[in-house]
């Protein structure tokens, strides 16, 4: 793990997803953290704050808005970058994600050069990670 790469936490029950984001950030200059549990995220990110977090909403157990209110609610996370990327588009998770300070929402299916694109985007704005539209 390289500590001036920028570090990112992948939370999605999905394991094919986890593969892409990972195969999709090789040749950035990121370290990639995953996890396919909510609850194991946050005990996680408890004690860790990386850089931006990418997060699915459908999970089992704790759904992903459940997991971002309770990060919100942490000292270290009020501010920390949150991409949600999901199935579901519905304008009433556009809002909460907006209302819980989301950067940005992107609809899956992703491919390998959309998620790489993206990344890039918010890699050469850290360390602000500027605000897209959600």
């Amino acid at each position: 793990m390289k500590n001036n790469h920028l570090k990112i936490v992948v939370i999605d029950d999905s394991p094919s997803s986890i593969l892409l984001y990972k195969a999709s950030t090789d040749k950035l200059p990121v370290n990639v953290t995953s996890f396919n549990l909510s609850a194991e995220a946050f005990t996680y990110l408890k004690k860790h704050k990386p850089d931006l977090i990418i997060l699915d909403i459908i999970m089992p157990g704790m759904d992903g808005f459940t997991l971002l209110k309770k990060l919100r609610d942490l000292p270290d996370h009020k501010m920390t970058p949150v991409i949600i990327m999901t199935s579901k588009d519905y304008f009433q998770d556009r809002s909460i994600a907006k209302q819980l300070g989301v950067i940005d929402f992107i609809i899956k299916p992703l491919r390998f050069n959309e998620i790489n694109k993206l990344l890039r985007k918010y890699i050469t704005s850290k360390p602000t990670l500027k605000a897209a539209t959600v």
